[in-house]
């Protein structure tokens, strides 16, 4: 495989905004308190790209950014650098989403968690799939929660390997868990592995909600950082 896009946020003083797409708004999914913004203090670059969630006057604030409509790949590799936050309420997160939802909205299309992270469970990750038949509504999503001793401490490499029939997860270069399209009798229809058209790429730092849970005032502002994102094909 080759390298094929690499955002090296170190290198950055702002987004690109023909290649990303900044979220503002207080409405979101799965209970979440935050409200996102592109305001400064939420969205900055310091030796890469700072996603920063702060709670003032009764409020969560946090970032969200995307590539929908603007950068997406069907199968490769990609490998994304960051450090996680930590704290009670953080929910951070690295994800895809179909670019153009051909198959329906959510979860027809599908929806691929490269990692997942709560601060009240500091050394856990989560690596998760979701499908129409197989997601966190029917708990039967492709789920696998891996300890990692230290997660927190300095910048780790979140990786996926996207190929036709697998998606295999990586933290550090280390292989984690595989999902194979049809394992333990499931569908292989699009309904149950719906992988096979272009993705497009998030990173958030939520806050609260069903799986960040409630948060403490007391630990914000807290920073999610990106350095870099490769993707080979």
């Amino acid at each position: 495989m080759k390298l094929v896009k690499h955002f090296d946020f170190t290198k950055m003083d702002r987004l690109d905004p023909d290649e990303w797409n900044i979220a503002v708004g207080d409405k979101w999914a799965n209970n979440e308190l935050q409200r996102y913004t592109d305001k400064p203090k939420n969205l900055f670059f310091d030796d890469g790209l700072v996603l920063r969630a702060t709670y003032e006057d009764g409020i969560y604030e946090s970032a969200r950014v995307n590539t929908r409509g603007k950068f997406a790949f069907t199968y490769g590799r990609i490998d994304i650098t960051a450090k996680l936050p930590g704290g009670q309420g953080t929910w951070p997160a690295l994800w895809m989403l179909s670019d153009d939802f051909r198959y329906g909205h959510w979860p027809k299309s599908g929806e691929i968690d490269i990692m997942e992270h709560v601060g009240r469970r500091p050394e856990d990750v989560y690596m998760c799939l979701h499908t129409e038949k197989y997601n966190h509504k029917r708990g039967s999503e492709y789920e696998t929660i891996q300890h990692v001793d230290g997660i927190l401490d300095g910048f780790h490499t979140f990786s996926i390997l996207w190929e036709p029939d697998s998606i295999t997860y990586f933290i550090d270069d280390v292989e984690r868990v595989r999902y194979q399209k049809g394992e333990d009798d499931r569908a292989t229809d699009r309904a149950g592995w719906p992988f096979d058209h272009p993705f497009h790429i998030i990173m958030n730092l939520a806050v609260g909600g069903t799986l960040g849970r409630k948060p403490d005032p007391a630990v914000f502002p807290r920073e999610f950082r990106i350095k870099e994102i490769k993707i080979h094909q």
